[in-house]
């Protein structure tokens, strides 16, 4: 989505992740916040919560594991999880992808990984649809605030969220 305008971002985001979205929801971010842009999950999340979008919002920081249970006790079909990835595209950019694909990703600052994350949530629920919507960081160095880069990225994807959970 390189060049292209906010408007045009953000309508990709809202009709990929419209498209994906079965029933209720719940959008679970990763991110550490004093790692510079590895914390815009957890920005998300504060975003999603001040503008009310319909959905349920778990800022999971470094710890998702210690959310299987609060994620699972909301009968959500669907979790959105939120994450920094190396996509090698330009910073603050966002994709959408099937979780079966994230291991082509690179989400280096997190243990244990994302996938792991996934198959337990899915454990006795074969049917929950899980997709991932990564944004590239400009830098994760510790002690870094959050790019402007990534913050108008943040902007854009939370305004396709309002728009696709409408």
């Amino acid at each position: 989505m390189k060049g292209s305008s906010s408007s045009q971002r953000s309508a990709v985001l809202k009709a990929g992740i419209g498209e994906r979205i079965k029933g209720r929801t719940a959008i679970v971010a990763i991110g550490n916040i004093l790692r510079g842009d590895d914390g815009l999950g957890p920005k998300l999340i504060e975003m999603l919560k001040s503008r009310s979008v319909k959905a349920d919002l778990f800022d999971c920081g470094t710890a998702p594991e210690n959310y299987i249970f609060p994620i699972l006790s909301t009968s959500c079909d669907t979790v959105i999880l939120i994450d920094a990835a190396d996509m090698r595209i330009a910073p603050g950019d966002a994709r959408i992808f099937a979780i079966e694909s994230i291991a082509n990703v690179s989400f280096s600052t997190h243990n244990p990984s994302p996938r792991l994350f996934t198959d337990l949530l899915k454990t006795g629920r074969d049917n929950l649809n899980i997709f991932v919507v990564s944004v590239q960081p400009k830098t994760t160095n510790l002690g870094d605030a959050l790019s402007r880069e990534v913050l108008e990225g943040l902007e854009i994807l939370a305004g396709a969220f309002l728009e696709a959970l409408a």
